[in-house]
This record gives structure tokens, C-alpha cells and sequence, in this order.
């Protein structure tokens, strides 16, 4: 029995060793990947939005958010805080918390959802793309992110007095790695 399970057991090893080798084909992004939701659902129509792992070197948002808070301003990327690894990206636009405009947004390959967070002052308001609330549009290019958020209803968040109100928020950003 045992001079079975030896040989059996090296030939499984040796099957997940090359299994796991495989070529890096599959590690590379499409040449472009256009993504369209009108209303709920991740990258597009409830499919995963997928990003290949890259560092970014530059980008901007331009952010407007009207009703319970007003914004209307731009910010360029924060490259230190900006990444895609493992399925997730991160594009922080400006520093999270300051007192100036800041914007980030998250994507998440496994969940098939992205966001946006939209920061000003003591104001705040996030939304996803699964929330029902908006609409979003995504170009995805080896060299290139891009994207806009358009949100209708979303919640805004006042830290300093506790009081919440209804926003409408347009977003269009860029990072090219």
C-alpha cells in the first residue's frame, strides 16, 4: 500500500507545481475594457470590473456635489496612496480627511462593486455602484483608469454637527500608470 500512496503522492506534487506555474498571459489587462452601468451592478450590468495590478504616476478628479453640501472643485492624484494589487484599487485623489476637496475610489474585482468617496471640510458623502443610485462609466487601458460616478440621492454626512442630507454628486476622474 505504501509504495502506492509514495509514487501518487509525487505525481499530485508534481501536477500542482506546474499547475501553479503557468505564463503570465493571464496576468495581463485586455488592451481596453469599456464598462457601462445605468443603475446598480459593479464595472457594468453586475459584472466585475477588472483592473490589472499597476502603481499609478499621475491623474486628476473633478468632483460637483450639490444639495445638503456644495462642491464643485478638482484634485490631482495622490500617487503614494494610489494602487491596484490583488483584485482591489485604491485612487486617492488629494489627502482623506483634509480640509481641502479629497475623492476616493475603490474598486473591488471579488465583489464586483466600486465607489467613490467625495470629502470636503467637515462634509462627506459616499455611494457604490451597487446602491441603486448611480450610474457609472469606466474605460480601462493598460496606461489608463478613467471613469465617471453620476449619483442621484445619496446620503452626505455633516461630522462636525451629526446632520445627514440627500446630495447629488457627479464625478469624473483619471489615473495613468
Amino acid at each position: 500500500m505504501r509504495s502506492v500512496l509514495i509514487p501518487l503522492f509525487l505525481m499530485v506534487s508534481a501536477f500542482l507545481i506546474l499547475a501553479g506555474c503557468g505564463s503570465d498571459s493571464g496576468d495581463q489587462a485586455p488592451p481596453m475594457q469599456q464598462a457601462d452601468d445605468q443603475g446598480g451592478g459593479g464595472g457594468g450590468g453586475g459584472e466585475a470590473l477588472i483592473i490589472s495590478s499597476r502603481t499609478y504616476v499621475s491623474g486628476s478628479t473633478q468632483a460637483r456635489v450639490s444639495g445638503f453640501f456644495e462642491v464643485n472643485a478638482s484634485q490631482d492624484l495622490n500617487k503614494p496612496a494610489s494602487i491596484t494589487d490583488d483584485g482591489h484599487t485604491w485612487l486617492q485623489y488629494g489627502v482623506s480627511g483634509a480640509q481641502e476637496l479629497n475623492v476616493l475610489f475603490t474598486n473591488s474585482e471579488e465583489m464586483a462593486e466600486n465607489g467613490v468617496t467625495i470629502g470636503v471640510g467637515p462634509y462627506t458623502v459616499t455611494a457604490t455602484s451597487t446602491s441603486g443610485e448611480c450610474r457609472t462609466k469606466f474605460d480601462v487601458s493598460p496606461a489608463k483608469v478613467s471613469g465617471r460616478f453620476s449619483c442621484t440621492g445619496s446620503t452626505g454626512y455633516n461630522k462636525d454637527t451629526g446632520q445627514m442630507g440627500k446630495v447629488s454628486i457627479e464625478v469624473d476622474f483619471n489615473a495613468s500608470s
